[in-house]
C-alpha cells in the first residue's frame, strides 16, 4: 500500500512539473520570444513598379515572421496585381494587408490583393471593390470580348477567395456588378479578416497572431524606386507632358536662354521614364493634342470660340482616355487635375489671344511715323522753317509757332521727308 502511495505522488509530481515547463515554454513564446515582422506601405497606383517592389521585399525578409504591407490604391494594371498574388500565394510568410489611413481604399486591382493575403485588415473609414474591367473609353465593353475578359476576371477572383476561404459570391460581386463594401460591410461578409479603429487595435491583432513581443521593421524603397513611384501617378505624367508642350512652345516664343528647352527635355524624358511603368492610350494622347492645336488655330482663326469650345471637349476626352488601356482597373487622371490643366490652357490662350490681337490692331508705322510724339532742340530757324536732331539723323521741320533757336519742340505730324513740330512750353 505504502508503494502503491510513493509512486501515485511521484506519478503527480512528474505531472505538475511537465505542466510547470509547458507553463514556462508558454510565458517564453508568448513575452520572451521576439515576432519580427517586416512593413511596407504602398500609396498608389498598382504598377510594375509596386509588383516588383512587393516581390523583393518578401524575398528579402523570408528569415522574418511575416510582412505588414500598408495599402492605399484607386487600382492598377491586372498583370501587375497577378504578380503580386503569386508573390503572396508563394511567400514563406505570412502576409498581412492592412488597408490603412482611415479613409483609404483598395480600389479595383486592390481587392484582389487584399483578399489574397493570409491576414485581411481594414481601419474603420476604408472600403473595397469595383473591380470591373473597363474598355479604353472607360466603359463597359461589350459582346463576345466583354465576356471573355470579364469570365477571366471572375475566375481569378474565384481562385482567390477559394484558396484563402472567403465569401466566393461577394468576392465575384466587386468584379461582376462592381460592387464596393466598407471596412464593416467586409468583415460582415467574411471578405476579410479584422476592423479596427486606430494602431492599437492593429497591434493588439498582431499580437493575437504572433506574440507580445513584436518588433516592426519599416522598409524602404530606393531613392530610384521612390522616383519610379513618384511617375507611376497619372496625374504627374500628364502635368508633365503639359510642361513639355509648354517649354516649347516657350522656347520658340522666348528662344536664346536654353532655359526652357532644357525643362522641356527633362520633363519629356521624365514622361517617357513613365510611360515605360504605366502605358497610354495612344488614341487618348491623340485627341488631346488635337485639342491642344485647336487651341491654336483659334488664335489666328476668328471663330467666335467655337474651336476653343471643341478643343476643350477634346482635351477633357483625351485626358479621361489616357490612362484606359487592355488590363487597366481603375487608372485615370483625377478631375481636379483635368481641371486645373484646362484652366490653366484656357488662361495661356487668353492670354496670348490678346497679345496677337493688340498686334493686329497695332497700326503699321514706317521710320518717320515713329518719330511722333518725340521732342527734340531745334538746331537752326530762319522763321518757317528749320532742322533739329532726332533719333540719330539731322530732319527738317515746319512750324507754326514761333520757334527759336535752342527751343524744344514736339514731333506732331510727317509730311514726306518733313516733320511738323510745336513748340513745346518751357
Amino acid at each position: 500500500m505504502h508503494q502503491k502511495l510513493v509512486f501515485t505522488f511521484s506519478i503527480l509530481k512528474m505531472k505538475n512539473k511537465f505542466i510547470l515547463t509547458l507553463f514556462i515554454f508558454f510565458i517564453l513564446v508568448r513575452y520572451g520570444i521576439s515576432a519580427n515582422l517586416c512593413a511596407i506601405k504602398i500609396d498608389g497606383v498598382i504598377s510594375p513598379v509596386t509588383s516588383k517592389f512587393i516581390e523583393q521585399t518578401i524575398k528579402k525578409c523570408e528569415n522574418k515572421d511575416g510582412l505588414i504591407l500598408y495599402l492605399n490604391t484607386p487600382g492598377g494594371l491586372l498583370t501587375s496585381t497577378r504578380e503580386i498574388v503569386q508573390s503572396i500565394f508563394t511567400s514563406q510568410i505570412p502576409v498581412i494587408t492592412v488597408v490603412s489611413p482611415p479613409g483609404a481604399r483598395a480600389g479595383s486591382a486592390g481587392s484582389f490583393i487584399v483578399l489574397a493575403s493570409h491576414y485581411a485588415i481594414m481601419f474603420e473609414g476604408t472600403n473595397i471593390g469595383a473591380a470591373h474591367p473597363v474598355s479604353i473609353f472607360g466603359k463597359d465593353i461589350d459582346g463576345d470580348m466583354r465576356k471573355k475578359i470579364e469570365n477571366d476576371t471572375i475566375a481569378f477572383m474565384k481562385s482567390i477567395a477559394e484558396k484563402r476561404n472567403r465569401n466566393i459570391e461577394k468576392a465575384i460581386s466587386m468584379v461582376k456588378d462592381s460592387k464596393s463594401y466598407t471596412a464593416q460591410e467586409a468583415l460582415k461578409f467574411k471578405l476579410i479578416d479584422k476592423v479596427v479603429k486606430n494602431n492599437q487595435e492593429l497591434n493588439m491583432y498582431l499580437k493575437n497572431i504572433f506574440n507580445d513581443n513584436i518588433q516592426i521593421e519599416e522598409i524602404e524603397p530606393t531613392q530610384f524606386e521612390k522616383l519610379k513611384f513618384f511617375l507611376s501617378n497619372p496625374d504627374i505624367l500628364v502635368l508633365l507632358l503639359f510642361i513639355t508642350l509648354l517649354s516649347i512652345y516657350l522656347e520658340i516664343k522666348f528662344g536664346g536662354t536654353f532655359i526652357f528647352a532644357g525643362l522641356g527635355i527633362i520633363s519629356f524624358i521624365l514622361f517617357l521614364l513613365g510611360l515605360n511603368i504605366i502605358p497610354i492610350n495612344l488614341l487618348a494622347l491623340l485627341i488631346f493634342l488635337s485639342g491642344i492645336l485647336l487651341l491654336i488655330l483659334e488664335i489666328f482663326i476668328p471663330s467666335y470660340g467655337l474651336l476653343t469650345i471643341s478643343a476643350i471637349i477634346l482635351i477633357t476626352i483625351g485626358l479621361n482616355m489616357l490612362f484606359k488601356v487592355k488590363g487597366s482597373m481603375g487608372i485615370g487622371v483625377s478631375i481636379y487635375m483635368i481641371l486645373t490643366i484646362i484652366g490653366l490652357i484656357g488662361l495661356i490662350a487668353f492670354i496670348l489671344g490678346k497679345v496677337i490681337f493688340k498686334d493686329f490692331k497695332r497700326k503699321p508705322e514706317t521710320g518717320s511715323e515713329k518719330l511722333i510724339g518725340m521732342t527734340a532742340e531745334v538746331m537752326q530757324w530762319d522763321g518757317k522753317k528749320g532742322k533739329i536732331f532726332i533719333n540719330g539723323e539731322y530732319w527738317d521741320i515746319i512750324s507754326e509757332d514761333d520757334i527759336n533757336v535752342n527751343d524744344k519742340v514736339l514731333v506732331v505730324d510727317v509730311k514726306g521727308l518733313t516733320l511738323v513740330v510745336k513748340k513745346v512750353a518751357a
